[in-house]
């Protein structure tokens, strides 16, 4: 008997031994990053081995089952070797598998290379692509158009500012404009897609470009086999599949994509849609393709928008040099073709299902430069604009109301842009570097900048003195309500603290228009509770402070009237939102100006001491209103999906000045004042 259990025990821990070697959790933990299934997972094989090894009934089945181990194994270990010993030859996986379609992975950081293009390719935590300077963590909840469409509006082959979304954004910057291109998605995947994830960015406009490249072909719904699945977690598999499954335009017959033309007839019944003998494949996919341009147009509908079809014709519907090489080389009768053919087509689709359609075959044609590169079948920089151009000019022109012009050339924060009363051109404000927030000073433009801060502290708020030579502002981080209100030169030299005493704490301060007064929000620590902020004003000359509110209740962002008699502000005194209000200094005295049931932040005056702006969140977001102190008379002056805030008058009048993020999009803005 001791023998025997000895035997037995042996047999166990061979074959534990064995299966550890097999199924190695130092491997598993290499690929999966989970100290949990690293040790699980061979814990588990483990026990079902041993159950099989000790059952006389189930000896087939451990003999399958230990050839299952030996596989796995094989494959486990050569994705490790294959991953860590040798990574150059790793191609990478830049979508996520969904259903019925595929998106682009989050936070991609990749470069792309051909003979004709070096590019980034960057994106954000929800796969959208964003600019090299975005930050990834910035998403988006809102659109206000949206762009659904395969490889050439993702414009893998131009840089993100290129892209003819981009350059769209240009032209309206308060729209949130989102693309969603993916690479070999058709009208199939678009619609389930829009129906999963599009249609929950409630986006006014949706545009779903069509391109009569291979958009007419192959229009089913798509599944993803096993080998999908296999490519997309395993990069050994990737690697061995990749060649079998997606050809190299070096090894095509012309050495780029000719779709939809082949060199065989066949090919072209069957799948080309400017070839005029058809084929039930092809009459097939075009019956599908109406089918689910109606289901996608129904599927805007539904949820409140409008759908715009946008047609992007091949490079043989422009170029007759590429028309010719296809025809000469596949000997295709050119009598057979009809250049026009899938324009009219989705033309008629387009007219019976009420759908907008822009086609750019005529202003493609129209265009004296090549908007395609000469190898690749994709869109260049050229082609990029003219879309941008077609779409601008299509837009209704009603809709084509005054916009704003964006100053800020990157996606870093500014705010609080602030002019210097005396000198016009002197504008200040908060910008992001280097981990936090710094100073600016700078035309106003925002074209020669100059940066007054370099630490690690942040420093917010910036307000110049009239005659621009000194610079007061918040100093430290906002999320430990211990920041300092500080003094310094515009050469960002002299730092002197206006809350030097203990336990003493300020922000957003602003110089009365002489430069002898600052007026800031101050709160104080009394055994380690923080009180209300209340607002005082500071005399420079005598450095005396005078309060001119009380702590029972918070207020905020206190300026003074150009005749320095009143201080404007907001407050939560007697409700539970922020108003604006108006306090006399002669008289001490104070008046609510808005009364509104929501939040307002802020405030701006005019030059003439004649008009308030103020940020408010009227419909779930900030926008810029603005009332007329004499009559009280109150009009809303943007309203935008973004948030706008932040305003200043430039010293002209002309101008309001204000910061706002609009989707992916954020900086400084200014408006002309009607």
């Amino acid at each position: 008997m001791q023998i025997n259990t000895l035997i037995k025990t042996t047999k166990r821990i061979n074959l534990l031994l064995l299966v550890l070697l097999l199924i190695n959790p130092v491997i598993i933990y290499l690929l999966v990053n989970s100290i949990w299934l690293s040790f699980l997972l061979p814990f588990v094989l483990i026990v079902c081995s041993i159950l099989l090894a000790e059952s006389h009934k189930l000896k087939s089945l451990y003999i399958v089952w230990f050839n299952v181990l030996l596989v796995t194994s094989f494959f486990l270990h050569a994705e490790a070797v294959f991953t860590y010993r040798f990574p150059e030859y790793i191609i990478e996986d830049l979508y996520s598998l969904k259903k019925n379609y595929y998106f682009n992975q989050p936070y991609l950081n990749k470069t792309f290379q051909d003979k004709e293009y070096l590019v980034q390719y960057k994106t954000n935590a929800q796969g959208f692509r964003i600019g090299l300077e975005d930050d990834p963590d910035v998403t988006v909840e809102n659109a206000d158009w949206l762009f659904i469409g395969d490889s050439y509006t993702q414009g893998a082959q131009v840089e993100y500012e290129e892209l003819y979304t981009s350059r769209l954004n240009e032209n309206y910057p308060d729209k949130i404009i989102i693309n969603a291109g993916i690479s070999g998605l058709g009208i199939v995947d678009e619609y389930y897609y829009y129906i999963s994830e599009g249609k929950n960015l409630k986006a006014n406009k949706v545009f779903l470009q069509i391109c009569n490249f291979n958009d007419f072909m192959h229009v089913s719904k798509r599944s993803s086999g096993f080998s999908d699945y296999l490519m997309h977690y395993s990069n050994f598999a990737r690697y061995l599949l990749y060649g079998f499954k997606y050809a190299n335009p070096a090894e095509l017959p012309l050495g780029r994509w000719t779709e939809p033309f082949y060199p065989d007839e066949k090919s072209n019944r069957k799948y080309n849609i400017f070839y005029k003998e058809t084929s039930d494949e092809k009459e097939r996919d075009i019956a599908n393709f109406e089918i689910y341009l109606k289901k996608f147009a129904e599927a805007v509908r539904a949820n409140g928008a409008e759908l715009i079809i946008i047609q992007i014709p091949t490079k043989e519907q422009i170029h007759f040099k590429y028309l010719n090489e296809v025809v000469d080389n596949f000997h295709i009768d050119i009598k057979k073709l009809d250049m026009h053919l899938p324009n009219n087509l989705l033309a008629n689709m387009c007219a019976t299902n009420a759908i907008n359609h822009i086609d750019l075959l005529e202003e493609f044609s129209n265009n004296d430069q090549s908007l395609f590169f000469d190898f690749d079948e994709h869109l260049n920089i050229l082609g990029h604009i003219q879309i941008a151009e077609s779409i601008a000019k299509a837009i209704p022109e009603n809709e084509k109301k005054s916009k704003p012009e964006i100053l800020s050339r990157l996606n870093i924060g500014d705010r609080y842009p602030v002019f210097s009363r005396e000198d016009g051109n002197i504008l200040t404000f908060q910008s992001w570097r280097d981990g936090n927030m710094e100073l600016f000073v700078s035309d106003s433009l925002l074209k020669e900048m100059k940066r007054l801060t370099w630490n690690k502290i942040d420093e917010i708020h910036p307000w110049p003195s009239p005659d621009g030579n000194m610079i007061v502002f918040t100093e430290g981080d906002q999320s430990l309500n211990r920041t300092k209100v500080a003094l310094m030169d515009i050469n960002g030299r002299e730092r002197l603290y206006l809350t030097s005493e203990k336990n003493t704490y300020g922000a957003i301060p602003s110089f009365d228009w002489s430069g002898n007064k600052i007026a800031y929000a101050e709160w104080l620590d009394i055994d380690n509770k923080l009180t209300n902020p209340y607002l005082v004003i500071y005399d420079l000359s005598t450095k005396e402070k005078t309060q001119i509110t009380s702590d029972k209740f918070e207020s905020w962002r206190p300026i003074f009237s150009p005749d320095n008699e009143r201080v404007y502000y907001i407050a939560k005194n007697k409700s539970n939102v922020f108003d604006i209000y108006e306090y006399s200094i002669s008289n001490e005295t104070t008046r609510n100006l808005t009364q509104s049931n929501y939040d307002e932040w802020d405030p701006a005056v005019s030059k003439d001491g004649k008009r308030l702006v103020y940020a408010g969140k009227k419909n779930g977001n900030w926008d810029l209103f603005m009332i007329d102190l004499d009559s009280g008379k109150k009009i809303q002056l943007t309203d935008s999906k973004g948030d706008e805030w932040d305003p200043s008058f430039s010293n002209d009048g002309v101008y309001l000045y204000y910061a706002a993020i609009y989707g992916l999009r954020n900086g400084i803005f200014r408006i002309p004042i009607n």
